[in-house]
């Protein structure tokens, strides 16, 4: 594998000389500074990495594993190894040295370089201990001359420093003409002195995905007449130096958000075919051991990043008539792998072929039966009406949930001004929703569900409703896999006490009476029934 090689001779001004014997100890203060030496300074930029480990020449392929579910072929396949100008090239850097290689080591010297080689540069001495030494590059001359040397910078500090989430053109460094470009770094822990080597390997601090999708022949033909993605659970900050982290990193420390939702234009002209790319911060998870494909989505670590394809078939009036939500979990395989890590291309090859409720990375948001009247079922599933047979007790519908969130964000229950109503039921949302029909303008989420159903709806034929209470404790209880597609947020139901509204949630199934005027989130549900049963 050819590395580009960019040989950089240093001239490092370093502090002065001690009687200190000479020693490999790890510290967290390097010495005092002195006379300056000269080192030499080699950068090497290491190619985009593939997680598998087949070796393939440039422009080849390598199938790694591919594993076939009902629904979904994925496979995982050998990136190949090409040169483009954008992402390897050095356009300048910054060298950065830190008096030791702990955390609360300081900066002792920070100097940037336009280009890509320099003669002579000026660093702090390391007297007889290691210091760290940090290079970055493709930032610009900007981006740290705020950081000071008088020791109020610590290396912890600069390790979290990174590009924020609102920055065009995230992950990648934005510049002011509009462009971007990868951030590489890399680092060694040297003891400075006279013709001294140090070898430092860049790496890019982000991963790239790419994604070559297709549709089967079979779904094809099930009315998905729209089809977005989106990226979704990343970190919201892209680290200028991420190599060497361990899981798991960013954890806590960062918030996280999705990308734009991006269109997918499968059409007979293409072949029912299209390639989804972007480039991702990192996002390191510790593996999940015994994770099998089906349950990959179930088994993921909070906040690990994934990919979610969305199909639609909407209605003449804009409202959604049946969906269905594929989630695919980036990582270096199907099962266990759950992590992005810089300087890495992932490349997934995708069939969609159907549709498979037990397999969970495809999602009908169809937590179980918890629609329609309750009814007892004997030892063979049959309904039964004599107590004696009666092994078992459901309701006898399945309920789906809207693919999306209903409205603009956060809305209140009650309209300004009106009465509430009378108390209603704990399980039966539909009905709730019925018997609110012809004042739906007084209550906001429940005309918002009842909207959905399009025009000329009545209270007798609509699908689409509010959840009650234990409609939404259902949602929560079972849906695992589709939890992460809602926000950590409260939603709304349609069980009222007549003074306060059952609020759950979703996260965490945390429920209680909440003040109708209040600001919370909407999902609407409807009955599977055999009309109605999403293809």
């Amino acid at each position: 594998m050819k590395q580009i090689l960019y040989t950089i001779s240093l001239l490092l001004l370093l502090g002065a000389c001690t009687d200190e014997t000479y020693t490999d100890t790890l510290s967290a203060n390097g010495g005092k500074r002195g006379k300056s030496v000269p080192v030499n300074l080699s950068l090497n930029v290491q190619p985009l990495q593939s997680p598998l480990d087949a070796d393939t020449k440039a422009g080849s392929q390598t199938v790694s594993s591919t594993e076939v579910c009902k629904g979904m072929e994925i496979s995982l396949v050998k990136t190949p190894e090409t040169r483009a100008a954008d992402m390897d090239e050095v356009k300048n850097f910054w060298v950065f040295q830190f008096d030791g290689t702990e955390p609360v080591s300081t900066l002792s010297k920070a100097d940037f370089y336009s280009g890509n080689s320099v003669k002579t540069v000026t660093l702090a001495l390391s007297s007889g201990e290691k210091n760290r030494i940090i290079v970055i590059a493709n930032a610009d001359l900007e981006t740290f001359n705020s950081l000071l040397t008088d020791g109020s910078c610590s290396l912890e500090y600069f390790n979290n420093m990174g590009i924020n989430f609102s920055q065009p053109d995230f992950p990648l460094f934005s510049l002011s003409d509009g462009s971007s470009r990868p951030v590489l770094s890399g680092s060694t822990d040297i003891i400075v002195k006279e013709n001294t080597q140090a070898d430092i390997m860049l790496y890019r601090s982000t991963a790239k995905v790419t994604v070559n999708l297709k549709l089967g022949d079979k779904m094809q033909d099930k009315g998905y007449s729209v089809w977005n993605y989106q990226f979704a659970s990343i970190p919201k900050t892209s680290f200028y130096h991420a190599i060497g982290r361990t899981p798991a990193f960013p954890g806590d420390a960062v918030e996280y958000g999705k990308y734009a939702l991006g269109d997918i234009s499968f059409s007979a002209s293409s072949s029912y075919a299209a390639t989804i790319t972007a480039n991702l911060p990192v996002n390191l998870h510790h593996g999940v051991p015994f994770t099998t494909p089906e349950k990959r989505v179930t088994n993921a670590p909070f906040n690990s990043t994934y990919l979610q394809i969305m199909g639609i078939e909407p209605t003449t009036g804009g409202t959604i008539s049946k969906s269905v939500v594929y989630q695919i979990h980036l990582g270096s395989n199907f099962t266990d792998d759950y992590s992005v890590s810089p300087n890495y291309a992932y490349t997934y090859n995708i069939t969609i072929t159907g549709e498979n409720d037990d397999d969970s990375r495809v999602i009908k948001f169809i937590p179980g039966y918890f629609g329609g009247k309750l009814q007892g079922y004997d030892q063979y599933g049959n309904s039964s009406s004599a107590t004696r047979t009666t092994v078992t007790w459901r309701y006898v519908n399945r309920i789906e949930v809207y693919i999306s969130d209903v409205g603009s964000g956060n809305g209140v229950w009650l309209a300004d001004g009106k009465s509430m109503p009378s108390a209603n039921s704990l399980m039966d949302g539909k009905k709730n929703t019925t018997d609110l029909f012809d004042k739906k303008a007084d209550y906001p989420a429940i005309q918002k569900c009842i909207d959905l159903n399009g025009v000329g709806v009545t209270s007798a034929n609509l699908e689409w409703y509010t959840p009650s209470f234990g409609q939404s404790l259902g949602i929560y209880i079972s849906g695992s896999s589709t939890l992460k597609t809602l926000h950590n947020a409260t939603y709304w139901t349609s069980s009222t006490d007549a003074t306060d509204v059952w609020a759950t949630k979703i996260w965490t199934g945390r429920s209680k009476g909440e003040s109708p005027s209040g600001l919370y989130y909407l999902r609407c549900v409807k009955d599977l029934l055999p009309g109605n049963t999403a293809k």
